[in-house]
């Protein structure tokens, strides 16, 4: 996914593009307007960010960061206070895309393989996204700037959970909370195996949860 502790109303299409760009206004510190240069220099930073952090994780120094984007390291911190100040951003991001497809997949017709397609397709993009796994071990979730990306995913993926639940796909005694430890387990197991963990054996992980997910009578 080009799209993100995995995080984890109603809007017109228009609305919803502004959410998820780099150059939503939620990523501004200052309610103040906004050159047009300083916005296009915003997106090429977290568009670099982005490929970066995602391939190399976020210990990265941000001067490579600020030559991917073709600006100088003083404009990156003008926009970012910190580097976790620009991996929380990116996280945001992620979250928002994540819900999205959450929320695309509730009225499913079929609510037991929509549940268990967006587990496995969110862990197979976790394997290969080092900034993923990085924010779940370093940012906190209950922070203020997370907390209403957080709310709006967890509230779309515990809907997705009950559809599943009440099609008597997946096992009713366990709750989104329950799944996220699970998910956030599994990213985490990525790190400590470090390369003794290939994709096909981390398929295999996600079936075997995926098993004890499944409602059996």
């Amino acid at each position: 996914m080009t799209k993100k502790e995995c995080s984890w109303g109603e809007t017109s299409n228009s609305e919803e593009i502004a959410n998820v760009h780099p150059n939503n206004s939620r990523f501004y510190d200052s309610e103040k307007p906004i050159r047009v240069d300083a916005k296009q220099n915003r997106e090429k930073i977290l568009e670099a960010a982005l490929k970066i952090f995602t391939e190399k994780g976020m210990a990265i120094p941000i001067g490579e960061i600020a030559h991917k984007a073709g600006v100088g390291i003083g404009t990156v911190y003008r926009h970012f206070s910190s580097k976790e100040a620009l991996l929380e951003a990116i996280y945001i991001i992620y979250k928002q895309q994540l819900t999205e497809d959450a929320k695309s997949l509730t009225n499913n017709s079929d609510p037991g393989k929509a549940f268990f397609d967006f587990f496995s397709n969110t862990m197979k993009d976790g394997f290969n996204n080092k900034a993923l796994k990085d924010a779940f071990k370093s940012l906190t979730f209950t922070r203020t700037a997370n907390a209403g990306v957080l709310q709006d995913f967890k509230s779309a993926f515990a809907n997705l959970i009950a559809k599943a639940q009440q099609s008597k796909a997946v096992r009713e005694d366990i709750g989104i909370n329950d799944i996220i430890t699970l998910m956030m387990g599994l990213l985490q197991a990525i790190d400590q195996r470090k390369g003794d963990l290939d994709i096909s054996r981390f398929n295999k992980l996600i079936s075997i949860v995926s098993d004890g997910l499944r409602y059996k009578e």
